[in-house]
């Protein structure tokens, strides 16, 4: 009877900590950054196809949990931290860590080219999109799309501006990974073994 009490009480105890994990709060609202300027592979945004680094990126905007009043708000002007190397346009290759600020982290999924084109150094421009995880501060990870624009500066002696925005409109968290499974294979358990001993 007291393995019968040890093994109940264990797993309430597991069962409780899941269920904590499973109600994780999604991440919602948005973020955007923009700095100095990128660098391009080639001399222009219309036949850049990476960017190779990112010059003093700084939150420049933030809403819903990024905002006040969460407890984990981030404060515009707020510098962030880019992943090192190079992010081509076109990819479907996981990039861990590909910024973060404030305890969060975004994971790039995907990205693609929407548009792009011009004249170098005139009016050439590239817009990408793609979709990616954010996680941190105990949030459950969320899915967020999100778009980089950049364009070539008017003359040869401005810096290259550029936007990056992530949201996530309707909050969409990553599954749960087999913990709800796991949570009925423990339960299923107890109750067999709960059946078992009241028949004895």
């Amino acid at each position: 009877m007291k393995r019968m009490i040890k093994f109940t009480g264990i797993s309430a105890v597991v069962a409780l900590a899941l269920t904590q994990t499973l109600q994780a709060t999604p991440i919602t609202g948005s973020i955007g950054f923009s700095g100095v300027g990128v660098t391009f592979n080639s001399g222009s945004a219309a036949t850049a196809t990476a960017v190779t680094s990112w010059l003093s990126p700084v939150v420049s905007g933030v809403s819903g949990t990024f905002a006040t009043p969460s407890p984990f708000a981030v404060a515009n002007f707020t510098p962030v931290t880019f992943a090192l190397g190079n992010w081509n346009f076109l990819t479907t290759s996981h990039i861990n860590n590909f910024w973060s600020v404030g305890g969060f982290t975004f994971e790039l999924l995907s990205s693609y080219v929407v548009a792009q084109g011009g004249i170098a150094g005139v009016n050439a421009f590239i817009i990408a999109a793609g979709t990616g995880i954010v996680s941190g501060n105990g949030y459950a990870p969320t899915s967020l799309d999100w778009s980089f624009s950049s364009q070539d500066p008017s003359s040869g002696t401005n810096p290259v501006s550029w936007t990056f925005s992530a949201s996530s409109s309707t909050p969409n968290t990553v599954p749960d990974g087999g913990a709800t499974a796991l949570l009925l294979g423990i339960a299923l358990c107890g109750v067999g073994l709960l059946r078992q001993k009241l028949a004895a």
